[in-house]
């Protein structure tokens, strides 16, 4: 209802509508200058208003991902090393999964959380812990399991076996697949390359062998992907537990 000033007859701002609408545009500013103090790695939406482009295209791997949801009639989706949550705002909202990403980075996680939110998205959720054997032990099963870009990291920091432990864990967590792409050591414009065992001339072969001696009964490549800050390709895997 519109107020009048008694003193001049001229209506006043109505106060109650734009309350209603403050906390709104202060949580969009606040998540704006969140997104200008790191480099989002994922594209962020708020309804039409963009939050960050992203510093990784997610187009090509969610094509390949919804099309596994719908093949095999997923109802649950796991992202592990979600960002800032793309894939599982997609999947809740575009295929009706109930969605789980998990990330240690804060960050990150607080324009995931505010995305879905904001946006609605129902289905969706997140859990901020560190991604570890311990960890994934304690993690219901899921119909599809996303492991992207994160493995390269365990590898250089943590060793190759390390690494494998990981991918073993992870089986029994897979109801039906998994997609997951990792760094190679062939993008040579990131430092962290170097610290990665020599993948040879051919990584998606060398990648490809070190999944299967995970023990994983199926391992196919289901196509290619862009990389991180790199015009080399990366191979993005189908596997089977």
């Amino acid at each position: 209802m519109q107020c009048i000033n008694r003193s001049s007859g001229c209506p006043t701002v109505n106060l109650e509508e734009n309350f209603k609408s403050l906390p709104n545009f202060i949580y969009l500013r606040a998540l704006h200058c969140i997104s200008a103090s790191f480099d989002p790695y994922h594209p962020v939406h708020i309804g039409t208003t963009r939050i960050s482009h992203g510093e990784r295209s997610c187009a090509d791997r969610w094509k390949v991902i919804e099309g596994e949801i719908l093949a095999c009639k997923a109802s649950t989706m796991l992202d592990l090393g979600c960002a800032e949550g793309y894939f599982v705002q997609k999947a809740a909202s575009t295929c009706g999964c109930l969605a789980l990403g998990v990330d240690g980075d804060a960050r990150r996680l607080s324009l995931a959380h505010a995305s879905i939110l904001l946006n609605k998205v129902k289905g969706a959720g997140f859990l901020y812990a560190d991604i570890t054997p311990e960890l994934i032990s304690r993690l219901p099963v899921h119909d599809i399991v996303l492991f992207q870009s994160v493995l390269h990291h365990m590898m250089y920091s943590a060793g190759t076996d390390y690494a494998r432990e990981v991918l073993v864990q992870l089986r029994s967590k897979i109801g039906k697949l998994m997609i997951f792409d990792m760094g190679q050591s062939n993008e040579t414009g990131n430092e962290w390359a170097t610290r990665l065992p020599d993948m040879g001339s051919d990584p998606h072969s060398w990648i490809e062998d070190f999944l299967r001696s995970a023990g994983y009964s199926s391992v196919e490549k289901a196509g290619d992907t862009d990389s991180y800050r790199s015009a080399t390709q990366r191979a993005l895997f189908r596997l089977i537990p």
